[in-house]
């Protein structure tokens, strides 16, 4: 892709050879002379200064280097979508494939590429253009808006409701057991059953290993409308705001 043809697709004013040609995305300290990066902290300032890369992303005040620039307010937000142009990921053509195992009772919305060995429960309600791939488990009554996308041994338990454009890493469980026990009078420990459903919003990512719990209550709902990190074991609900323009905290 030529840099002026780059430019233009997002939205960026270049200054610099509107003919070299580029052919990926990378670090600041890994790009080569066909490579474009970026710089959104003033203190990678001076590696962009003596940086190898056709091409850099920066602030619209940023000051001249040698290498051409790329001039745009949100130079980390175009970094993304560079990488978007350059970097395609495998399609998923729609079909369910042979070994899959889907109940009777479950509604399938158009679109759907479900994969190997994948399982779908009784009464599910799958939306338009989800993606399943190989060993994709959803339990009983699970309801899923528009173009889930569940990788490989994602599962989601029995209820849990969806919202659309949710994406499931790999291995990433929503819906399971919490913690929680009961002492009898007899001093033994006792399970308290975890009937209540997890509900994720629109545009939510869970992280590989990620694990969202149920409430004990059918009658207290855990809402999750964005997700941080997968790392900590315990349950992460962060609300974010499409105006800040930093890593939100958890509450």
């Amino acid at each position: 892709m030529k840099l002026g043809e780059l430019a233009v697709r997002l939205g960026a004013e270049l200054r610099g050879d509107a003919e070299l040609e580029v052919t990926g995305v990378k670090g600041i300290e890994e790009a080569g002379p066909t490579e474009v990066t970026f710089v959104a902290n003033p203190k990678y300032t001076a590696l962009a200064r003596k940086t190898r890369a056709a091409a850099v992303l920066v602030d619209p005040d940023f000051q001249e280097i040698a290498a051409a620039t790329l001039r745009i307010k949100n130079p980390y937000l175009a970094f993304s979508h560079a990488l978007g142009l350059f970097y395609q990921p495998p399609a998923y053509p729609p079909g369910i494939h042979p070994t899959a195992v889907i109940d009777p009772t479950s509604v399938i919305g158009e679109g759907a590429h479900i994969g190997a060995y994948v399982v779908v429960g009784p009464e599910v309600r799958l939306g338009a253009h989800a993606t399943l791939l190989p060993h994709v488990v959803l339990y009983p009554g699970v309801k899923t808006g528009s173009h889930l996308f569940a990788h490989a041994h994602a599962v989601v338990r029995e209820n849990c409701i969806l919202g659309d454009h949710v994406t499931l890493e790999n291995g990433a469980i929503v819906g399971a057991d919490g913690f929680g026990f009961a002492r009898t009078e007899a001093g033994h420990w006792e399970k308290i059953p975890q009937s209540g459903p997890v509900r994720l919003g629109n545009r939510v990512d869970a992280l590989t290993g990620l694990q969202w719990e149920k409430p004990p209550s059918a009658t207290e709902r855990r809402s999750i409308t964005w997700c941080r990190s997968g790392m900590d074991r315990g349950l992460e609900r962060i609300r974010w705001s499409a105006r800040r323009q930093a890593w939100p905290a958890p509450r």
